[in-house]
Order: structure tokens, then C-alpha cells, then sequence
């Protein structure tokens, strides 16, 4: 699988990756506009691309369990790209960088009784998480490949250090299908609306792999959602868009997502066996308060049913975010986001995670288009019913950001 893995390697730098959200189907690829050069008789194929990289460092200095208080080093980073082949149509991709948790390092900590010993740089792992073929005309735009669905904004990037933690439980990557977006309405006057449509399965036996580190492979008896042959999952979603003034912006995001189980190759009963499905709904609002002062708010309300194919077991997601931008390069970011976990017959639990933090944005220069600088402090709660678990850190982030 390591030489599918680096045979693709070329077509990656194809698709631009940025912090503005994106609208649409695809969540993970911004769509350059390019009208210009597609109105042109002139136009020539053009390559556009983006590297976003973190340094970052966590001391988890009080826990409940002594095995959670350790000190963390990691990267993470993502090379994006885009290449317009002509005015339709374009070749994107996504290579990924990021640290995970295997299953061995779980096992280990929890054999350790005192502190969890310090982990700098360990199990990073690098990935293609996109590759697409995109058709692009006027309003209406196609993908096929693998891409990330349009579920939910709040896990992205870019609101403080860790605020996107838990919301990462519903982000759905990897993802193999078509899709498409219509957009129409006018983002000054009446609102632009972006309606999306796309058919999927899981990516697990294509550019599923990765180097430096092996991934924790899922067994089929996890009734992972999304794992059938066919297209059988799909995603539907609503986007509105308002441009008020250069600072003044307005969005609104609404999903539906139904992931369909393979119900040959499950270890939950049958009784119990039904799709994964869910809905979001959000709201980004930038304001700016005063000449040197803008507030970008984030509100998102997610609701999961049948996790894992299993009907017995429910999620709720609720997030709230507030980045304060104060003379242009200082933030000042304070976020929460709270998962409830139900499950028929079992007590369930509650988990929180709180963030206060603030940074400074460099000014461009000729090496970096954005360098972020971010301190800050985390707090995250599990109520077991029975008992309770706590975890608190701080933690910095430098963060790097070049076009080209």
C-alpha cells in the first residue's frame, strides 16, 4: 500500500487549503473562483497551492488519573493544492500530518501508575486525506474522488488551540463518491445559497494507508458507518452565505447525514442494526464592534442517532466560540463545546472541554503569509454519572501559513 501511497504523492500540491470556510459539498477544498481566466480565450492551466503547519506543546499538569498528566510535543500540517487544467476543470488534493493515539500507547499508559510519561513527536503519521477531479461551471459545480463531506463547521481550524477536540467526533474525512453544489442568490443583496448533494463510502482499501506511522486499522466487525461496497451514504446540505461589508459577515450551515452500515459484517445485533444519521445546524456571524475591535462568533448544534449502526446509542454536540480581534493581529479566544453520550440501559456521559486563549498574528513578510503565535488554557470534564474526571493544561501554538 506504501507504493500507492507515494505514487500519488505528485497530484497532491492540487488543492488550496485555507482557514475561510468553505461552502458547499466539499468542506475540506476551497474553490478558487478563476472566472476571469475562464471568461479568457488566453487561459493556461494554473497551479495554485498552501502549506499549513502547527508547532505545538501541551502540559496536561493535573488530571484526575495520574496516567493523563504528561507533557506533549507534536506537528501537525497540512499541503494542499489545486491545478486548473482548463476553465471546467481541475485535479485537488490534500496531504495530512498529524500525531495520533494508538491503541498500544492507550494500553501503555494505563499499565503506568504514576504520571504518563512525556510524549515529543511520537506516532505523526502522514496521509492523503483528499484527492478529486472537480468540473466547475458557473453555478454548478461536480467532484469525484475522495473528499471530505460538508457535516459541521466547528472542527475545523483556526478558533484557538484544542476548542475543535471533541467536535472531531462528527467530522467525516476520507470519503470516497461524487458529488455536486448549485449555488444561487447574491452574497450582497438577498443572500447566497449553496445547495449540496454528495454519495460516499469509507475509504478503507484504496489511499487509506500511511507513512512514518501506521494507522490503528478498523476490523469489520465495528460496523464502522459508511463501510458498504456502494454508494449507499449520503450527505445533503444548505449553506447561506451574507457578504454585508468588507468586515460584516454572515453564514448559516444545515446538514443531513445518513451513513448506511454493513449489516453482513457486524458485531452489533441485528435487532438493534439500523444507519448512522444526524443533522447540524450553525451560525457564523463577523462583527466588528468598533474600528479595532471584531468578534467572530461560532453557534453549532449537532444531533447523532445510531452510532456505530448501534439504535441503542445517541450523541448530542453543542458548541459555542467567540474570537475576539483587537488591532488586527492581537485574539483573544474563549470556546465550549459539550458532548452528551445516551445509551439505552447504561448511565452514559457528559463532556465538556473549555478554552480560554490569546495570540498575536505577524505581519506578512516574504516567508510566511500568516505566523500565529497562541498561549492559552484548557479545561475538559467527563461526568461518568458515577464519577467524575477532570484534565487541565495549557499549552502554545505557532502556527505557519504559506500560499504559492
Amino acid at each position: 500500500m506504501k507504493k500507492v501511497f507515494l505514487c500519488f504523492l505528485f497530484l497532491l500540491p492540487t488543492q488550496v487549503f485555507a482557514e475561510d470556510l468553505a461552502q458547499g459539498v466539499f468542506s475540506g477544498m476551497i474553490r478558487e473562483n478563476y472566472q476571469e481566466e475562464r471568461d479568457s480565450a488566453k487561459f493556461s492551466p494554473k497551479f495554485r497551492g498552501q502549506f499549513l503547519g502547527d508547532l505545538a506543546f501541551d502540559d496536561n499538569y493535573q488530571a484526575t488519573k495520574r496516567q493523563n498528566e504528561y507533557k506533549n510535543a507534536y506537528l501537525k500540517g497540512r499541503l494542499a493544492g489545486k491545478l486548473q487544467l482548463n476553465k471546467n476543470f481541475s485535479v485537488g488534493g490534500l496531504l495530512r500530518l498529524k500525531q495520533v493515539t494508538n491503541e498500544s500507547e492507550l494500553n501503555r499508559r494505563a499499565s503506568l501508575p504514576d504520571g504518563g510519561g512525556n510524549r515529543y513527536f511520537d506516532n505523526e503519521l502522514l496521509y492523503i486525506q483528499e484527492i478529486t477531479v472537480n468540473y466547475d461551471q458557473k453555478n454548478l459545480g461536480l467532484v469525484a474522488g475522495k473528499f471530505t463531506p460538508n457535516f459541521g463547521t466547528a472542527w475545523r481550524w483556526g478558533r484557538g488551540i484544542w476548542a475543535n477536540e471533541i467536535a472531531k467526533n462528527y467530522k467525516e474525512v476520507e470519503k470516497l463518491g461524487v458529488g455536486g453544489v448549485y449555488k444561487a442568490g447574491d452574497l450582497k443583496r438577498t443572500g447566497q445559497y449553496n445547495f449540496g448533494f454528495a454519495a460516499f463510502t469509507n475509504d478503507r482499501n484504496n489511499l487509506d494507508n500511511s507513512v512514518i506511522t501506521n494507522r490503528d486499522s478498523d476490523s469489520k466487525s465495528d460496523a464502522k458507518p459508511g463501510d458498504t461496497k456502494t454508494l449507499k451514504s449520503y450527505v445533503a446540505s444548505v449553506d447561506v452565505l451574507f457578504d454585508f461589508s468588507e468586515k460584516e459577515k454572515l453564514s448559516y450551515h444545515f446538514a443531513y447525514i445518513d451513513q448506511a452500515v454493513n449489516s453482513r459484517a457486524t458485531s452489533v445485533s441485528q435487532t438493534k442494526l439500523d444507519s448512522q444519521k444526524g443533522y447540524v445546524a450553525g451560525l457564523n456571524y463577523r462583527y466588528p464592534i468598533s474600528e479595532n475591535f471584531l468578534l467572530d462568533s461560532l453557534l453549532e448544534y449537532v444531533r447523532m442517532k445510531n452510532i456505530n449502526g448501534n439504535s441503542d446509542v445517541g450523541e448530542q454536540y453543542s458548541t459555542a466560540s467567540f474570537v475576539g480581534e483587537i488591532y488586527k493581529n492581537w485574539n483573544l479566544t474563549v470556546a465550549s463545546t459539550n458532548l452528551v453520550h445516551k445509551e439505552y440501559g447504561q448511565n452514559g456521559y457528559d463532556q465538556n472541554l473549555a478554552e480560554i486563549s490569546a495570540g498575536y498574528t505577524f505581519d506578512k513578510t516574504v516567508f510566511f503569509d500568516r505566523l500565529l503565535l497562541q498561549i492559552g488554557y484548557k479545561n475538559t470534564r467527563v461526568n461518568y454519572k458515577t464519577s467524575v474526571e477532570t484534565n487541565n493544561s495549557y499549552g502554545v501554538l505557532l502556527r505557519y501559513i504559506k500560499s504559492f
